[in-house]
């Protein structure tokens, strides 16, 4: 019971904004309390000792992850490579170039947190041209974003990464199941945003700009792009040295790095600034993700973990079926999916691995499951997204849930689905 209340808690203190590596002690302390558990002991040793061994494993592609995202929006580099994308296709098709735009850079290692800020504009640039709603460039980022890029093959996004450690499996583990749902996930999530677009146009709902969007508008319009071809080498270096020359994903983005500031000097004011930024980003956004799973370090301690265990073993039928339940739900309690898979698998991997399932199907429903109930209103990225837009949750949010929760709920079924069938 400890444990539960712990992770209402959880979700409460996080919803009420409270930052999680001070919400993660206190529950992490509850727990411990309502577990007959020495609280400060816990918190110096179970606690303490989860959290640093994450930081330990994961601290360095952070740190150079957060720095590509720099150097690729100050250089312009991430702008450039937007703008030509979604050019390509047109007014026409602005929600499908926007998405295409989102889906090549998230994949490419640009953060989520840097694409809205880079997109935003040429999104503001396709959709006044096409006489779309602000309110749909949320969920046209979104459906790029936030689909494909964390369950593709191959991808170096976190929720890929991450169950490697755990699992024993690799960025390119599960292949087909990893294609087929990431092209199923990216296809409805923008047809889904298409048939929005038609609901607005019949109610007469369109393009208005405000005299702040007007003004960025302007500004942008006068940027010197860098050629889309020049733009887009570090992150082709990157993914080829990660997939085509197989090398360990932080070697992979430090080759990005080194490619980028190569090719980019020119273009930076500050150099210093990209490592000092980069670092300080880096720094906030593990320290959020090994404070869940420092809770995770207390939770295995207690009676309760070895119930739950107990409970998750007497599910009829197949073991993914409860692992994909186990991921979401623990995922939407710590509001991250990094954060979740991490807790997920680093309490209940060697559990499911022990069942005899094959690890590479583990590694994608768990990829599927953390992103399904990650993005409640009170998560950090959907909350960045809409201040980025200058939309309010009343305004967008509605958008971000259709395809974060209800289509990202409806693909972990379909992977489920077919790891039932393959594997």
């Amino acid at each position: 019971m400890g444990v539960l209340i712990a992770f209402i808690l959880l979700v409460i203190l996080i919803y009420k904004k409270f930052p999680i590596t001070v919400a993660a002690i206190i529950c992490a302390g509850v727990m411990a309390l309502l577990s007959g558990m020495d609280v400060m002991t816990t918190l110096t040793g179970d606690y303490m000792a989860a959290t640093v061994a994450f930081i330990k494993n994961y601290f360095i592609l952070f740190l150079v992850s957060a720095i590509f995202g720099r150097i690729m929006d100050t250089s312009g580099a991430a702008y450039s490579i937007g703008k030509w994308l979604g050019s390509k296709l047109g007014a026409k098709y602005a929600i499908w170039g926007v998405s295409f735009a989102a889906c090549v850079l998230t994949y490419g290692g640009v953060s989520c947190f840097v694409l809205v800020f880079a997109m935003y504009p040429i999104a503001l640039v396709l959709f006044q041209e096409a006489d779309i709603s602000r309110r749909l460039i949320p969920g046209a980022l979104a459906a790029g974003a936030f689909t494909a890029p964390n369950i593709l093959w191959g991808s170096p996004g976190l929720c890929n990464v991450i169950p490697t450690t755990y699992l024993g499996t690799t960025v390119r583990s599960g292949a087909l199941v990893s294609i087929i749902c990431s092209i199923f996930f990216y296809v409805a999530s923008n047809l889904y945003m298409v048939w929005e677009n038609k609901q607005c146009h019949k109610k007469g709902e369109g393009f208005v700009p405000t005299d702040k969007i007007k003004k960025l508008l302007e500004e942008n319009a006068n940027k010197k792009a860098i050629k889309p071809i020049i733009a887009i080498i570090p992150v082709v270096v990157m993914i080829v040295a990660l997939n085509g020359f197989k090398l360990d994903v932080n070697l992979a983005m430090l080759c990005g790095v080194v490619a980028a500031y190569i090719l980019f000097w020119n273009r930076i004011d500050n150099k210093l600034d990209t490592l000092i930024v980069g670092a300080q980003n880096s720094i906030g956004s593990i320290m959020n993700t090994s404070s869940a799973v420092g809770i995770g370090g207390v939770a295995k301690m207690t009676s309760t973990f070895n119930a739950l265990i107990s409970w998750v073993s007497s599910f009829s039928g197949s073991p993914l079926i409860s692992w994909a339940a186990a991921v979401m739900v623990i995922s939407g309690a710590t509001g991250s999916g990094s954060g979740g898979v991490a807790l997920a698998c680093s309490t209940l991997g060697e559990h499911y691995l022990a069942t005899g399932v094959d690890p590479a199907i583990l590694h994608k429903v768990a990829s599927c499951a953390c992103i399904v109930l990650d993005s409640m209103p009170w998560n950090g990225v959907m909350i960045t997204t809409m201040q980025a837009c200058d939309l309010t949750h009343k305004e967008s949010y509605k958008h971000l849930f259709m395809i974060t929760v209800v289509l990202a709920f409806i693909n972990l079924c379909l992977c489920v689905l077919l790891g039932l069938i393959l594997y």
